[in-house]
């Protein structure tokens, strides 16, 4: 007796792959709708080079971001630290203090190992809330910026090497965005083929749960914090080498663009969770839609409100498919009968 499988429905493979992938798809259609309006200006290697190279250090904030939701929390003082990374890696050499880039950034990494260490431990070992701490930490971060740059805006004294940093565009793709890339193949083979990526998805999911099966739930949060704040540091860098100065209101900004990426992020590519693809193509998502609607002839208010309906269509989405998984696990499963013995000999002899 043979058994015979009911053939596939393309129909629900194609909702399969628009509701896994509808954040690609939904570039596409952003792409191929602002080519028609713009042809000779959107669709261009310059323009895609500039969309890439001016949002790459939103990638690496939104990775900071990503880092801390993963087990759970949230840190608000992501883009405060970019913020301050950049301005204290300018201010060091601009004022002499550091006369090579690469110390500069050293120090900053270092810097951000601190702040996430404290943000670490006041959240996981005293189990204070996480957006107060940050929040807290966001202020610090925003005075130690206005204190240490004077109020000014640092331009005098960067060395160029550090500006070819944000600058250079080798082959023609920005280095910033291959700096991001790099930086995503990193996260995503940690994230999803080591045990420490896997033990921090479940401190996500739940940390008693995690606790109780031994995964050292304290340490890796603190962990989180402190590579979130290391990789937005690097993206405040980032910005400044790009940009050639320092303003000292760096980072303001940088905020909602993240949270909007993360958050848009988990409805697609790996659904449910906070995942390195979907960010980073949330990121150019957002930045192609601004640079459109700026070509189109929007006004500059345009671009907060696009990020904010973004950010609330991430979470109503993200919502609806919680909501969808829970409908289609509690429905009732049609009983099957049991397979007869000629099948199941065959399966045992397989």
């Amino acid at each position: 007796m043979t058994v015979q499988r009911a053939p596939g429905r393309p129909a629900g493979a194609f909702k399969r792959i628009f509701t896994d992938y509808g954040i690609v798809i939904a570039l596409i259609a952003i792409i191929g709708f602002f080519s028609v309006m713009r042809p000779d200006t959107f669709p261009t290697i310059a323009n895609f080079g500039s969309i890439l190279q001016a949002n790459a250090s939103i990638m690496f904030i939104a990775f900071g971001l990503m880092l801390p939701l993963i087990v759970g929390h949230f840190d608000l003082s992501v883009a405060a630290m970019a913020g301050f990374g950049g301005v204290l890696a300018t201010g060091l050499m601009s004022n002499g203090t550091v006369s090579q880039w690469p110390l500069a950034v050293l120090i900053v990494v270092v810097v951000a190992v601190v702040v996430g260490l404290i943000n670490g431990f006041l959240v996981a070992y005293l189990n204070l809330n996480a957006l107060v701490v940050t929040l807290g930490t966001q202020s610090v971060l925003f005075g130690a910026i206005l204190w240490y740059s004077k109020g000014a805006v640092i331009y005098s004294g960067i060395p160029q090497a550090f500006k070819d940093l944000g600058q250079d565009r080798p082959l023609g793709i920005p280095l910033p965005f291959i700096f991001a890339v790099a930086v995503g193949i990193v996260l995503w083979y940690v994230l999803y083929f080591r045990p420490v990526g896997r033990r921090l998805y479940a401190i996500g999911g739940s940390r008693d749960a995690a606790r109780l099966t031994g995964i050292k739930v304290d340490q890796l949060t603190v962990g989180a914090f402190v590579g979130g704040a290391v990789l937005a540091a690097i993206g405040g860098v980032l910005q400044v080498a790009q940009v050639g100065s320092a303003a000292p209101t760096s980072g303001s900004e940088f905020l909602l663009p993240a949270i909007a990426a993360c958050f848009l992020g988990e409805t697609s590519i790996r659904r449910g969770y906070y995942n390195v693809w979907g960010t980073m193509t949330a990121v150019v998502l957002v930045a192609a839609g601004t640079t459109g609607l700026f070509m189109l002839g929007a006004q500059t208010w345009v671009q907060p409100v696009f990020n904010g309906v973004v950010l609330v269509g991430a979470i109503l989405a993200a919502k609806v498919g919680v909501l969808k998984t829970r409908a289609r696990k509690a429905r009732p499963r049609t009983p099957t009968a049991p397979p007869t013995p000629t099948v199941a000999a065959a399966a045992a002899a397989h």
